[in-house]
């Protein structure tokens, strides 16, 4: 086995050196390269990118376990040199041990996926007469969602023990409990299913949020034609989790009474939900958790000038959004989330053009090709994203991700020719399609109602606010301070005299949370559809936050925003436009064919807190 810059490594040396950057450790000072700027790099440049272990299906079959528990390891913060001893909740895979995502699973239309997921967590804790209204009850109960893809969502009853399909739908009482429980799931790719990235994540009511924002999540490759071109098969893969783990530290404010480096409070998320740590400029950007690849806080990648890599890239963050962009580079985009094209979308240096990059909403995907240019380094980022609108806007702050160091050529590689091998599964739905069958219509409202963490009305109070608010802050201490030093010296009298004395016991006054997270049912609203119908769903955005609207099973064909008509495209997670208000909501419209699966399903907020709030409905195909 050889490095890019061709220094071997036996096996041992090898899984030595893994170890050590997956813990987000960055490569030492006399190996780094200088900036593109600088106009050097150094004669032996480490790659410290580490991908997940990839298993593969042999024989139409992949059988694997994953199993949920605790990882005990160090992760890095904003400053990727600066560390923070973590517990969080992660899988594991057949006898390895847990790490920061599950692996890789590789297979192709036609193939069987068996996955059982064995839940190692801890029990729950116990409910008190007083419920926390902090966190939920459930938060180490899970279950199993394979995100994006079309597969059956039911329970095979016909076997015993029991087998699952893409089965998320768990009563409060079901799911797979902690302590040792297990279910063993079962997806039967379709042959024609497309190619493309997709990943798995935690999906169970009321804990999505918490053990997503772990490390609990892994990739999912589905292989097809255009993987087989020549060009596409010599283009080095590489598979990027961008992950946003919340913890406790502390730098943090308010932990609630979490121990650091824990992830124990639904409050944790759900307060904070874009996170802490990257550049908080006041009134221009809100605080963000720092984004992680594959556990790695800003790696380096080794490329050659003229090679030719695809990358695939997969959020798995639960709230925030990226915008990716590669200085002096151009992504060529052939996939979004997993549905192909038969063309490159492009997309230059965003700092370059317009400011914009490939934008990825929370569980979007993205499979891209891209050519290094002249020798020098560059960095990946993530540019600001504006993710709420009203009387002001919220944006996230810009991100580095990444640094690529190009070093001198071997030989130029080219990008496969278009047009690339599309699945048939992807026929646009035509408006005659749409009419032959019935032309229905619906509509779904996306309205958080007393949820105000995110109006950026609220999020930046006047200086006079804040004064007044810090008065009125040291006003209660100071009387508190007062009442308790009264209560003290009654005390003493009291002990002196041998009489009791009114109120010589000091209490301190009960602090109320900001917001008390109650948990709405999944299924409150369940859109009844029968197999094979074809319709089209208005989804309105009420809120100013871009919410993100993620429906299982079968893909979305998008055809308008705000109403307008776009070039229709295939996804199965889309952003909704900011700004909406329950007078003048925004919408996002697409077409669906309810086809091959019946049962129970869901549509959700793919910000996961919201989806645990109760910002998800239930979708049922009937048969015929």
């Amino acid at each position: 086995m050889s490095m890019e810059n061709g220094i071997a490594f036996n096996r041992r040396q090898f899984l030595r050196f893994g170890l050590t950057v997956a813990s987000g450790m960055l490569m030492p000072a006399s190996l780094k390269a200088f900036s593109r700027e600088g106009g050097s790099v150094a004669v032996h440049p480490l790659q410290t990118f580490v991908q997940p272990p990839m298993l593969e299906a042999k024989n139409g079959l992949l059988d694997v376990t994953l199993t949920a528990s605790y990882l005990n390891t160090k992760l890095s913060g904003a400053n990727a040199k600066h560390q923070y001893p973590v517990s969080l909740r992660a899988y594991a895979y057949d006898a390895h041990g847990p790490s920061y995502s599950g692996p890789t699973l590789v297979v192709k239309g036609g193939d069987q996926l068996r996955i059982k997921l064995v839940n190692n967590l801890p029990v729950n804790p116990p409910v008190l007469a007083f419920r926390d209204p902090t966190n939920y009850m459930k938060p180490n109960t899970t279950n199993l969602h394979v995100h994006g893809l079309h597969v059956y969502p039911g329970i095979y009853e016909d076997k015993s023990p029991l087998e699952y399909g893409d089965y998320v739908v768990d009563p409060n009482s079901g799911g797979i409990r902690p302590g040792g429980d297990s279910r063993q799931y079962v997806y039967k790719i379709p042959k024609d299913h497309p190619e493309g990235p997709f990943y798995y994540h935690p999906q169970y009511h009321g804990s999505s949020a918490i053990q997503a924002a772990s490390l609990m999540s892994g990739a999912i490759m589905v292989r097809g034609p255009v993987d087989n071109l020549l060009e596409m098969d010599q283009a080095k893969e590489l598979i990027f989790l961008f992950q946003a783990p919340y913890f406790a530290t502390s730098e943090i404010k308010n932990n609630y009474s979490v121990s650091n480096g824990s992830l124990e409070k639904f409050a944790q998320i759900a307060d904070h939900p874009t996170g802490h740590g990257v550049n908080h400029f006041k009134h221009v950007a809100v605080d963000a958790q720092p984004v992680l690849i594959n556990g790695v806080r800003q790696p380096t990648i080794v490329m050659e000038s003229g090679e030719v890599q695809r990358w695939r890239f997969i959020n798995t963050q639960v709230f925030n959004y990226l915008s990716l962009s590669l200085d002096d580079h151009t992504f060529h985009q052939y996939t979004s989330d997993g549905w192909g094209s038969s063309t490159y979308q492009d997309y230059p240096d965003g700092r370059q053009k317009n400011g914009k990059g490939i934008l990825l909403a929370p569980g979007n995907r993205s499979s891209v090709l891209i050519k290094a240019g002249a020798t020098g380094t560059y960095l990946l980022r993530s540019l600001p994203v504006k993710i709420a609108q009203g009387r002001q806007t919220a944006t996230l702050p810009g991100d580095i991700l990444a640094k690529i160091v190009v070093v001198e050529a071997k030989e130029a590689m080219e990008l496969p020719s278009t047009p690339l091998p599309v699945s048939n599964f992807l026929k646009p739905v035509t408006d005659k399609e749409f009419a032959s069958a019935g032309g229905r219509k619906r509509s779904i409202i996306f309205n958080m109602v007393g949820n105000e963490v995110l109006d950026p009305s609220h999020n930046d109070p006047s200086f006079i606010d804040e004064a007044i608010a810090e008065s009125a802050s040291i006003a209660s201490s100071v009387k508190e301070s007062v009442k308790q030093k009264i209560a003290m010296a009654k005390a003493g009298i009291s002990k002196v005299t041998g009489n009791p004395i009114e109120g010589s016991q000091y209490f301190p006054p009960f602090v109320f949370p900001t917001y008390d997270y109650e948990l709405q049912p999944p299924n409150g609203i369940i859109q009844n559809v029968i197999l094979g119908a074809i319709e089209e769903w208005t989804v309105f955005n009420c809120n100013s936050i871009a919410h993100v609207f993620h429906i299982h099973v079968n893909p979305m064909f998008i055809t308008k925003l705000n109403g307008i008509p776009v070039d229709p495209y295939w996804c199965d997670t889309v952003a909704l436009p900011a700004g909406g208000t329950q007078a003048m909501p925004t919408s996002v419209t697409f077409r669906m064919r309810f086809q091959d699966f019946i049962g129970p399903y869901i549509l959700h907020s793919q910000m996961l807190k919201d989806s645990d709030l109760g910002l998800v409905q239930r979708v049922t195909v009937l048969p015929i």
